[in-house]
């Protein structure tokens, strides 16, 4: 239940803050350009606040359904113009300026997102010791000579921290399909570089995923400690407590948790005895994993919560968190512009694109866990929806640009049948890419 508040509150939040970013872009400059604002929303629907500064022409509303936002101009299209305010109306301006005031939305989003990572990197987040913890067999890591206790110093000259530090760069290289150069330090072979080539790389496979991950490396593996447990599973119901440390299972040793959690995996229904450190006492406890459906195999589980490795916090200065978050923000653009560009060539599977459940539930999770990852969600969910408005579709911010360019080029503005039809065009689209978007999330639920 106090999940559920979590992702309900966060969701309504988020909107709320994003939209309101949006239209305040679009609302700024026109006011800046001399169009007058007629209204400024939050929300649709009847509105369940209205109100009025002494002076200012602008009704501010909040609308009774948190799912966007609008801005209202003085519009010949709309309504009856008197002749002494023409020259305020959206309409009869320069097509530049028209273009400043609907640009200015997604424009706004962007500025957003940057201040939410420079304040995310002034805050501090925490993340794990950049040293590899475990190569996959037969992966791109294992290939290129990665070894278990590597410590990660640069990639491709970009000093690292923190594990997950260029996550977002790694990912912007692979999907160029270029050479990456790990710097690597290792107590017993010292410092080496370490090469990955993604020219020829499954690009499906970036998607979904750390790509650390993909590349075949995972972060220190914390030792098998239970850091919590279920109610009611076999851990549990055995006697195991918080702090216990798992030495061996059936008298042999047990290295990490990993290690720990393979060999529990592996044995659904059997009968484990597992030998316990609990302080200064050693005892033997037999728990029998219950059996659990993994993508069509049987698995075992006995329900305790994994430790969190050793970390370290990712903190930087104002001013470096200033351009460091431009760099971010720049990354981040151009990955969701080119996972966008696959997902419309079919290059990338549509499963990627996430609605209001799976954007609610991130929202709660982010919003539980602290004030630097809930702004880091903020930035991203920002960039998505500056990006999806200036896409050239009809009724959205990209559609409309995609007027003012042709009336650049022609001259002429569109005849009011085309608008009508590039409007029926444009609401047909945004409902096909919601539903998509909510069976995702429903797909995700189960």
């Amino acid at each position: 239940m106090e999940g559920l508040i979590y992702s309900v509150a966060g969701f309504l939040v988020a909107i709320a803050i994003l939209v309101a970013v949006h239209e305040f872009g679009h609302y700024w400059v026109a006011r800046r350009l001399g169009v007058k604002v007629l209204k400024f929303s939050i929300g649709f629907g009847k509105s369940i606040l209205n109100w009025r500064r002494p002076g200012d022409p602008t009704e501010y509303s909040i609308g009774i359904v948190p799912l966007g936002g609008y801005v209202k101009m003085l519009d010949e299209r709309e309504d009856e113009i008197p002749e002494e305010e023409r020259d305020q109306e959206f309409n009869n301006k320069p097509l530049a300026v028209r273009t400043a005031i609907v640009y200015a939305g997604p424009a706004f989003n962007f500025l957003f997102a940057i201040v939410a990572i420079w304040m995310v990197f002034m805050i501090g987040s925490r993340d794990y010791e950049p040293v590899v913890g475990q190569v996959l067999e037969q992966s791109p890591a294992q290939e290129a000579g990665f070894q278990s206790g590597d410590r990660l110093i640069e990639i491709d000259g970009r000093a690292v921290r923190t594990w997950g530090q260029h996550q977002l760069y790694l990912l912007h290289r692979a999907m160029q399909g270029r050479r990456i150069v790990f710097s690597v330090e290792h107590p017993e072979h010292g410092i080496r570089d370490l090469e990955l080539d993604f020219g020829h790389f499954d690009q499906r496979r970036l998607v979904g995923q750390p790509l650390t991950s993909v590349i075949g490396i995972g972060p220190p593996v914390p030792p098998a400690r239970v850091s919590g447990l279920v109610a009611g599973k076999p851990a549990e119901r055995a006697g195991l407590e918080t702090g216990d440390f798992i030495t061996a299972i059936y008298g042999e040793p047990v290295r990490d948790w990993l290690d720990m959690a393979t060999k529990v995996s592996e044995s659904p229904g059997e009968e484990l005895v597992f030998s316990v450190r609990r302080g200064d006492t050693e005892f033997d406890v037999t728990i029998i994993p219950e059996t659990v459906d993994v993508n069509g195999s049987s698995r075992g589980r006995i329900g305790v919560y994994r430790p969190e490795p050793e970390g370290r916090t990712l903190r930087f200065g104002p001013f470096e968190s200033l351009w460091r978050s431009v760099d971010h923000n720049y990354l981040m653009t151009v990955v969701t512009l080119r996972s966008i560009g696959r997902m419309l060539m079919a290059q990338m599977s549509t499963d990627n694109l996430s609605g209001p459940i799976t954007i609610a539930r991130i929202a709660g999770r982010t919003a539980e866990t602290g004030i630097a990852e809930f702004l880091a969600f903020l930035a991203i969910i920002s960039i998505s929806l500056g990006l999806l408005n200036l896409l050239p579709i009809p009724v959205l911010d990209g559609g409309h640009l995609m007027y003012f360019l042709y009336e650049g080029i022609t001259g002429r503005k569109p005849s009011e049948d085309a608008l009508i039809a590039g409007q029926k065009i444009g609401i047909s689209a945004i409902i096909l890419l919601t539903i998509l978007a909510f069976y995702n999330d429903i797909m995700r639920l189960f």
